[in-house]
């Protein structure tokens, strides 16, 4: 199992920097850091720059003793993401207590309405495949619509969120099945899949979905 995170492709400096912010939730100053990390403060301020323009670091001004303000640095919610996360190792563990204590039927039921779920916390009911393309896209789906073609309604999405987790747990196909039937209130037909072979994952929007 890789531990490897992003945090790991910055410069020794950079690193102890973003460390010492997540060890003081509440913000550092320049003159702090400069004692935390026994650097110059030019170099605190260099660095902190490259940290703001890649939105890993913010800072605010609050007020002084006397003088002008100071600025306050904190990790954005960005930057508290560069430390090792394993969300995915988390999921994976969980979907095979699930497969193992449900069994594959009941596995695949339960990540339909999770998708299913998934579109009902965002108010979507009887959307349009362009309205439901475009809040694919802000979950991380590369996806398009696709209407008024032979093939009738489609959403095309040319990568997948959960790739390596479908790989292992073709269940989670279920959840964007899930997601886009209740948000478009029509049936889904998984027309082609990249765990299939396919270059895509094409979904046809076909009949209205009967009442539950």
């Amino acid at each position: 199992m890789s531990i490897e995170s992003p945090i790991e492709h910055r410069g020794e400096t950079q690193r102890r920097l973003l460390e010492t912010l997540q060890r003081f939730p509440s913000g550092r100053s320049v003159e702090s850091l400069t004692m935390d990390l026994g650097v110059t403060a030019n170099a605190v301020r260099q660095h902190l720059t490259v940290l703001e323009r890649d939105g890993l670091v913010c800072h605010e001004a609050v007020p002084a003793p006397r003088g002008r303000p100071q600025f306050i640095y904190q990790l954005t919610e960005h930057g508290q993401e560069i430390f090792p996360r394993r969300y995915r190792e988390l999921a994976e563990a969980m979907l095979a207590e699930l497969g193992e204590t449900l069994g594959a039927e009941a596995l695949n039921h339960a990540m339909r309405r999770m998708g299913e779920r998934a579109a009902q916390s965002a108010n979507l009911s009887q959307a349009s495949p362009t309205t439901t393309a475009r809040l694919m896209q802000q979950l991380g789906y590369d996806a398009k619509a696709r209407t008024g073609t032979g093939s009738g309604d489609e959403i095309i999405a040319h990568n997948c969120v959960f790739h390596r987790l479908a790989l292992r747990y073709p269940a989670v196909c279920q959840f964007d099945l899930g997601f886009m039937a209740a948000a478009t209130g029509r049936n889904i037909e998984h027309r082609e899949c990249m765990l299939r072979g396919n270059t895509v994952c094409r979904f046809g929007l076909v009949a209205q979905r009967d009442p539950k």
